[in-house]
């Protein structure tokens, strides 16, 4: 069988006798992408339920009591008068905050004396606790600013000047590239290469353990590997411009990159991948087999990528574990040109997967090109017979 045979008869099976490997192929990535990004659609967590403890009940607590209701992120559920009512709120998870305001919070303030605000936060959800600590401390320091003020102001200062003794430091936070540090925007582009990835393996795997061989006895390996291979890699950068697509025009998710960029990095990574699958399939009895196999990977791939934590931050053993996943190498090069529109390791990224891709394929050609001699021996026994 020719090269072109090869393919013809591999997106028969594809499309029609085997129409599963179409749907992990084109499925998969946009299943995940459409699902995670409703997960996520609202970008950042609002409206976490607090309840509050105000001990003081005068109009300088209930103002800052009042800066809380008027955020987005907190929703005040109870207003209680002891701590044990405060402590059976969060512990039932019906407040995840709460804020306790101390009785002599307004007179110590008015006699310069500093007074403690508690806010308690459920960190048992790392989310919710990151959300509670940075708005509280963003509320908290407008409202310590604003109460400095109008201090000095009773004492004869003006207006400005009252502000810039109060809160000398004019501290401002720019966030580049994702400014609201959406959940959306980081998280579902990385999730979506990690399915179209077990997608990619599945088809692969299916294709590879299911086949017999037989009809390959006067094909070369890497004319038979190429022609199997290539439907499904192509398959698969179709799958990930399907997903980019419903990124960001179904959710908004942002591309400031080169298209040009995304695409062959993407292209880079589901070539290995292609071939590794192809790799996988020789050590597997069955599909079965293989789909155990593609499983148990999948997710420790995508955990070690630094996808989620940094590659910076990891030890030696996970650093060197993560640079043995193709993923590590194409989910954040994506992830930046989406969202910064550039990528500082993009071209050590895609030299890195062709490589690698590249190393695969001969290793595959070499130890598929065995088996093809293997099933040729019974045949050419069967002829001197």
């Amino acid at each position: 069988m020719n090269f072109w045979q090869i393919i013809k008869r591999e997106l028969q099976q594809l499309f029609i006798k085997d129409a599963k490997r179409a749907f992990y192929l084109f499925g998969a990535s946009a299943t995940y992408a459409v699902l995670f990004g409703l997960l996520y659609m609202t970008g950042v967590v609002n409206y976490v339920p607090m309840v509050v403890y105000d001990q003081d009940q005068t109009q300088l607590s209930r103002s800052l009591v009042r800066a809380f209701e008027d955020s987005d992120r907190y929703r005040v559920v109870a207003y209680v008068s002891t701590q044990e009512e405060m402590e059976g709120y969060l512990q039932d998870k019906t407040a995840q905050a709460a804020l306790a305001i101390p009785p002599d919070f307004n007179k110590d303030i008015k006699l310069g004396r500093a007074s403690q605000i508690m806010l308690e936060a459920n960190g048992a959800n790392i989310i919710i606790g990151n959300t509670i600590m940075s708005s509280a401390q963003e509320i908290m320091m407008g409202f310590s600013a604003g109460v400095g003020r109008s201090l000095l102001e009773t004492v004869g200062q003006l207006p400005d000047p009252a502000l810039n003794r109060a809160a000398p430091i004019d501290f401002r936070l720019r966030v580049l590239n994702n400014p609201i540090l959406s959940y959306l925007d980081f998280f579902v582009l990385g999730v979506a290469m990690a399915a179209l990835q077990q997608g990619v393996l599945l088809s692969v795997g299916a294709s590879m353990t299911n086949e017999k061989f037989e009809e390959f006895h006067d094909t070369s390996p890497v004319v038979m590997l190429l022609g199997k291979i290539t439907p499904y890699w192509l398959g698969g950068v179709l799958s990930y411009m399907l997903a980019l697509l419903i990124a960001v025009q179904g959710f908004g998710i942002p591309c400031r990159g080169s298209l040009t960029s995304i695409i062959l990095v993407g292209a880079a990574f589901l070539f290995t991948v292609a071939i590794m699958g192809s790799l996988m399939a020789l050590i597997c009895k069955d599909e079965v087999g293989f789909t155990q196999l593609s499983l148990s990977y999948t997710v420790p791939a995508f955990i070690y990528s630094g996808y989620t934590w940094p590659l910076h931050a990891m030890g030696i053993f996970s650093k060197v574990l993560a640079s043995l996943f193709p993923i590590t190498y194409a989910a954040n090069n994506v992830r930046d040109l989406m969202l910064a529109g550039y990528a500082p390791m993009l071209h050590y990224g895609v030299f890195t997967l062709l490589v690698a891709g590249l190393l695969l394929f001969a290793i595959a050609v070499r130890l598929y090109g065995r088996k093809l001699q293997l099933r040729k021996i019974p045949e050419q026994a069967a002829l001197m017979r």
